[in-house]
């Protein structure tokens, strides 16, 4: 074993580029959004920006408060199915997860005024998941080869450093030092040393080695937002709102990515490569949880043009988050060449880092008419800036410096399109119908193969395609009280990569006589499609 197994240690004692760290792909993440809400607003795929009257439309566009004329106090449960399907070169593997929870509560207070310009003045509270990120997926890898090999792609990455810098020697702890994902590698025998004096490295996994791999990801968590409006009513035409949004951040992310394999190689004893006789598995283990809470402001008004047409528009300001990451990783290996045996757990060590983050802003616009007593047709367009992200250190000058402007060349804006109708079948019951369309959040040329930046030693991600969004729902009044129904149907594909591509390098600076090539690494690319079913009911009561 080349290493000692290291205990608890804070990740703060490590430099910024040696820690977990945060990148593109966290980002991404972060800022994501989701349509969900009350089963009214769900069932016309939220395109409720000139509406208003929803307690969902507190989290959307906060002028839709203004419009009530009654008190309303509203809670909505969701169940959903979401199955997460991976196709890699024909392969197909299938995870389903059901999940039930209450997605959306919230309460109006409606105060009337007996005046010509000010007609109400109105306060609400809302709780709305924003997103969840419950999902299991997993995959299979055939014919794997170096250029493939997550062992070949962390040699890649290894190339200018030493075996001393990766390895344990007295009390040097190589974790504090240099990059972990590296260090992971070199203490499980996944690279070694060309030779002895040699900055580049080969893969366990070369000429005439026989591989396959294996992927599982778990994911967990939700973003939940609480909405704090006011909001009022202008001569019946002009509806305002202001609302302060808290945000509760939560992600967990456990995978597991494995290797099996014939005629690898392991190094001599005098630190040469040996011959293909290696065979054996490994293991890399990733845990990453990742706790916060975000504080932004949104405005917005809505303008009656007429009896039957009304205007929306609203405007997000960035979230601003502080964030903390809780991570750890670990190789379990077990190797065998000749009469040699290789077999123990290598660790990095248990970090933490806190950090801030700022989430895109957004702005949305509205146009709905109303056909009097017979029905609606409204439309909604977002535009969220989400090249506009960016991570902070408070404590470090330019930790995040190149992360950011990775962000902003990767990156695209993200333009979403709503449309939804609600038909009155009878004075009780309506019927609704919706469908949404939600674009790439990545530029078009990083999902062909460049590079993606990532972090520490979780080599996973996916780059999500476009997202649509098709609904249908009923409604039904009596009284005070009413009952709302809704099924939505959300459709994505993404591309999963185990690690990122990486190009070859004609002019590699720790090998100027190019007398050892230096290869391409080409992971193998799948398709994650997500099939995410939901059935929603909303009960409410206006008093």
């Amino acid at each position: 074993m080349k290493n000692v197994k290291y205990g608890l240690a804070l990740a703060a004692l490590c430099s910024g580029s040696m820690l977990f760290g945060q990148g593109v792909i966290d980002a991404l993440r972060y800022s994501q959004q989701d349509i969900r809400g009350t089963a009214r607003y769900m069932g016309m795929a939220g395109a409720f920006g000139a509406l208003g009257g929803d307690i969902t439309t507190l989290s959307q566009n906060p002028a839709g408060i203004g419009v009530y004329r009654n008190s309303d106090i509203a809670a909505t449960i969701d169940f959903s199915n979401q199955v997460s399907s991976v196709n890699t070169e024909g392969n197909k593997f299938s995870d389903s997860k059901f999940t039930f929870s209450c997605n959306n509560f919230g309460v109006v207070w409606a105060i009337r005024f007996n005046q010509e310009a000010m007609k109400a003045l109105n306060f609400g509270f809302a709780y709305n998941k924003q997103k969840s990120f419950d999902r299991t997926y997993k995959t299979r890898y055939l014919g794997i080869t170096s250029a493939s090999s997550l062992s070949g792609y962390i040699a890649r990455l290894s190339e200018g450093y030493s075996a001393n810098d990766l390895a344990s020697n007295g009390n040097y702890d190589p974790y504090d030092n240099n990059p972990w994902l590296n260090v992971l590698g070199y203490q499980s025998y996944l690279i070694n040393p060309r030779s002895a004096t040699s900055s580049l490295w080969s893969s366990i996994i070369g000429n005439g080695t026989e591989a396959s791999g294996d992927l599982y990801v778990r994911e967990k968590g939700s973003i939940d937002e609480y909405n704090f409006n006011v909001g009022g009513n202008l001569y019946n035409v002009l509806y305002w709102g202001i609302g302060v949004t808290v945000t509760d951040f939560s992600y967990h992310l456990q995978s597991e990515y494995g290797e099996s394999f014939t005629n690898g190689y392991l190094p001599n004893d005098d630190g040469s490569i040996g011959s293909p006789n290696a065979e054996g598995s490994y293991v890399m283990k990733n845990a990453l949880r990742t706790n916060g809470s975000g504080l932004k402001a949104n405005f917005g008004v809505i303008v009656r043009a007429t009896n039957n047409f009304r205007l929306g528009f609203a405007f997000h300001t960035p979230n601003y988050y502080k964030l903390t990451d809780t991570y750890f990783a670990s190789v379990d290996y077990n190797f065998k060449s000749g009469n040699k045996a290789y077999n123990d757990v290598a660790e990095t060590p248990i970090g933490s880092y806190s950090y801030e983050f700022e989430s895109p802003w957004r702005i949305i616009a509205s146009a709905a008419y109303v056909f009097g007593q017979g029905g609606i047709l409204s439309f909604d367009y977002e535009y969220t800036q989400n090249n506009s992200m960016s991570f902070d250190d408070p404590y470090s000058i330019d930790a995040f410096y190149k992360t950011n402007q990775e962000i902003s060349e990767m990156v695209s804006p993200v333009h979403t399109f709503k449309v939804g109708g609600e038909f009155r079948i009878s004075p009780q019951l309506s019927a609704r119908l919706g469908y949404a369309y939600q674009t790439s959040p990545v530029k078009s040329e990083y999902r062909s193969g460049q590079e993606i930046p990532t972090a520490g030693t979780l080599t996973l991600f996916t780059l999500d395609q476009q997202t649509n969004y098709f609904t249908a729902g009923l409604g039904y009044r009596f009284s005070n009280v009413y009952i709302d129904l809704a099924y939505m149907h959300r459709y994505r594909r993404s591309e999963l990569y185990p690690f990122s591509p990486l190009l070859a390098e004609k002019d590699n600076p720790y090998n100027p006589d190019q007398t050892e090539s230096t290869l391409a690494i080409s992971p193998k690319i799948s398709t994650l499609t997500d099939h995410n079913n939901s059935v929603v009911l909303t009960l409410g009561v206006k008093f």
